[in-house]
């Protein structure tokens, strides 16, 4: 939910901007980058094996990025 926030909140979609708020989100909530990276992968990819995670949020666009994030959420998997 929270790195549903922080991305929402970005102007610039790009993959640094993108990287930046992720890794910001991690750090704000004391987690490690891949403790934040992997549930996000499997909500945007559903699967634990993609490219880079900033690259597929980059790729699908911040609309269908942060709908399917935003559906993870809602249904309570991630």
């Amino acid at each position: 939910r929270g790195v549903h926030d922080a991305l929402d909140g970005l102007k610039d979609w790009s993959e640094q901007t993108i990287a930046d708020a992720v890794r910001a989100h991690a750090d704000e909530t004391g987690q490690k980058l891949g403790k934040v990276a992997q549930p996000l992968r499997a909500a945007l990819t559903g699967t634990n094996i993609s490219p880079g995670i900033f690259e597929v949020l980059y790729a699908l666009g911040k609309q269908e990025a942060l709908a399917r994030i935003a559906d993870q959420v809602t249904s309570g998997n991630s």
